[in-house]
Parts: structure tokens; C-alpha cells; sequence
């Protein structure tokens, strides 16, 4: 079976310094005797075609796209050929709301599959709406078979109205860390100052929606409850007048000696990240699901979580990790706090976040969608 998987979001995307859901799921694909093609956004260059992985005389390739972006949405205008759409046995759509979801729909509903991932109405409300009145009823009657990532998503695309929605969940591509490589030497002396202090870690975008300034005031207050030896390592970047704000409020809170700061890490090297951790702090306001809390609990570091996508699905509350549902800094710094310095607990969460992320693997995520929709 050909199988195409498109990611409609108009933005680029780098597969050397993110675990991309997309190439997980792809080679899971290829592994169950599929071949099957990836459609990126590609901003500037011209169309491309990018061999990624081959299994059993299968192929997974990645399909590098111009695309007209209308807001977020992408819109390809070759894919919606019937050439094109005819070459393809199975269709696989991201996100009930992006314009190529609703066209395929209209095209081709008979092979067309959703698989959905945000829980909220979050920006553009008014294109929302309309979107909503105009495309959603179609999208309803041709969508027979809607998964999602999480089960607030479930709950999100139940609210729509959509049908026989099946909360699928995430995997994690482990191929890039099952072969350990030697350590890389530059990031090993930048991670040098970090021994023998308590780290706590953060990984992603610099943005106000991940809610960094308040991670800020936690670590804050975690500092002033005699926790000297606490260090917080942030790992990603943000738009300058973004980033200009928190690094502001570490001068002014004298944090600068406390906090290291990597604004890009290749993924090959993210296990030394991870190892020089002991705690993955997550205090988004919003995260579809955070492949970032799955590589935490993959490499053994305890996730302290807000509720969000993720977070809901994988994380069992002081069972292998832990959610705290109000930002407060106080509830925060408290809980923190007895992680880092309560062994048993920490060993424990370690221990059940590992079995947990062992059981999720993109294999069992492939099976569970072509077995619904008789293709397994």
C-alpha cells in the first residue's frame, strides 16, 4: 500500500534538531510493508525529494513542497491533482481545521484519515468560526475515521461534533538514540559548570505561550528556599523581543551565575542533555502534546508538567511524573523541590516514566490505525 501523510502546518521544519512525529510514524509504515511519502512545507526552494529510510523493500520519503500559506495553513495545489491523489491508497491529514483537510475531504473522503492533534480554539478565533460554519459540516459527514493525539483532543473534536474519534497517542523515534555516539567534546565543556548541581531543564521554544517567564519566577523562589546548588539549563530560542524579556528578568533577579543557556542542540547529541539533568520542568500554557516530555522520560528525567496534551495522556499524577494543574509559583517550587531532593521519589518516577514511554512505540500506533481502518 502507498501510503501519503501530510503535515499541513505552513511552517519548515529541521529533522536534524527535532524527533518529527511524522518520519516515526513514516518508518513504523515502511516496517509493516508500506511505502510512504511525508509532505513538508517548503518556503523557499524548489520542490525536492529526500530518501529518508527503506525497510524490507519499502521507502519512506519526504516530498519537500512549495505551498501557497493562507495563516498557518498551507495550501498544495499539485497535491490536489487527481493524478497526483490516485498514486496514494491511503491518506493520512493533520488537523480537522487546516484548508487541505477540507479540500481532501471534498476530493477524496473514500482513503482520506485524520489524525488531529491541538484541544483549543487558540488563535484567529474569528477564522475559526467562519471556517467552522463553512467547512466543519462537510468535514463531519466525510470524515469516517478521526484520530487524535490526545484524549483532550478526543474531547475537542467530540465537542465539533465529529464521530468514532480514537485517541491514537504519539511515539517516539528512538533511532537516533539507540546508537550512543561519543560525547560531543564542545558540549561537554559547556555542560562542565552544571556538575554536582541539582539541573533542572527546559527544552523548547522561547515564546510566551510556553510560559518561560513564569518557569523563570519558580526557579526564582526555588533559589531562595536555600536550594543553592540548583541550576537550570534552558536548551532552544525565541524571537529577540521574546527572549529579550526573560533574559532581562535573569539580570535583574541576579540568576545569571544559575542558568545556562544552549540556544540550539543537534539531536544526535541531546542525550547529554538529558544526562546532565535531573528534572525536565514543562509549564506550558498550551503544547499539542511535547515530543520533549517523551525524550524526558525515555533518558529517566522526572517530568514536572502542566496540564496540556501530552502531559494528560502519558503522565499518571506522583505516579511517573508529576502535573500541577494551577501556575503557581509556589505549588511549583514546592514540588520541585522535594523532587530533587527526595531520592526515592525520584528513583521512582525515573523508573515508572521508563515503562511507561517503553510501551508507547510508533509501531503500535501504525497498527492501531490500519487495524481500524481494515487495512491491519
Amino acid at each position: 500500500m502507498r501510503i501519503l501523510y501530510l503535515r499541513n502546518f505552513a511552517s519548515k521544519v529541521n529533522p536534524e534538531s527535532y524527533n518529527l512525529q511524522e518520519i516515526g510514524f513514516g518508518k513504523a509504515l515502511i516496517r509493516k510493508g508500506h511505502d510512504c511519502d511525508i509532505v513538508y512545507y517548503e518556503p523557499d526552494k524548489e520542490d525536492s525529494v529526500q530518501i529518508v529510510d527503506q525497510a524490507q523493500g519499502h521507502t519512506l520519503r519526504i516530498l519537500w513542497m512549495k505551498g501557497l500559506k493562507i495563516l498557518s495553513n498551507s495550501v498544495y495545489r499539485q497535491i490536489l491533482r487527481r493524478e497526483f491523489l490516485d498514486q496514494y491508497d491511503l491518506i493520512i491529514t493533520t488537523e480537522y481545521n487546516q484548508i487541505m483537510s477540507y479540500m481532501l475531504a471534498k476530493l477524496c473522503p473514500e482513503k482520506l484519515v485524520l489524525y488531529h492533534g491541538p484541544y483549543s480554539d487558540n488563535n484567529n478565533l474569528l477564522v475559526r468560526r467562519a471556517y467552522d460554519v463553512v467547512c466543519l459540516p462537510k468535514m463531519k459527514r466525510n470524515m469516517k475515521y478521526n484520530f487524535v493525539k490526545s484524549d483532550l483532543a478526543k474531547q475537542f473534536l467530540s465537542d465539533k461534533g465529529f464521530a468514532n474519534v480514537h485517541t491514537l497517542g504519539v511515539g517516539l523515534d528512538r533511532d537516533t538514540f539507540m546508537v550512543r555516539r561519543e560525547p560531543n567534546p564542545v558540549l561537554e565543556e559547556k555542560l562542565e559548570p552544571l556538575k554536582n548541581k541539582k539541573v533542572l531543564l527546559y527544552i523548547g521554544i522561547l515564546e510566551e505561550r510556553r510560559n518561560i517567564l513564569f518557569m523563570l519566577q519558580v526557579f526564582n523562589v526555588l533559589r531562595s528556599r536555600l536550594m543553592e546548588e540548583a541550576a537550570l539549563l534552558i536548551v532552544g530560542d525565541g524571537k529577540p523581543e521574546d527572549s529579550g524579556r526573560y533574559f532581562e528578568f535573569i539580570r535583574n533577579h541576579q540568576l545569571d551565575s544559575h542558568i545556562l543557556h544552549l540556544p540550539k542542540v543537534a539531536q544526535q547529541d541531546l542525550w547529554q542533555i538529558y544526562e546532565a539533568s535531573d528534572v525536565m520542568v514543562f509549564p506550558t500554557n498550551y503544547d499539542i502534546f511535547g515530543m520533549v516530555l517523551m525524550e524526558s522520560m525515555y533518558f529517566r528525567v522526572p517530568v514536572i508538567s502542566s496540564v496540556n496534551g501530552g502531559a494528560s495522556t502519558l503522565i499518571k499524577d506522583n505516579f511517573n511524573g508529576i502535573i500541577i494543574e494551577q501556575f503557581d509559583e509556589e505549588l511549583w517550587a514546592e514540588a520541585t523541590g522535594r523532587l530533587l531532593s527526595d531520592e526515592i521519589l525520584h528513583k521512582r518516577l525515573q523508573t515508572e516514566a521508563y515503562n511507561t514511554i517503553s510501551a508507547v512505540t510508533w509501531d503500535q500506533i501504525a497498527d492501531d490505525m490500519l487495524q481500524a481502518i481494515g487495512f491491519g
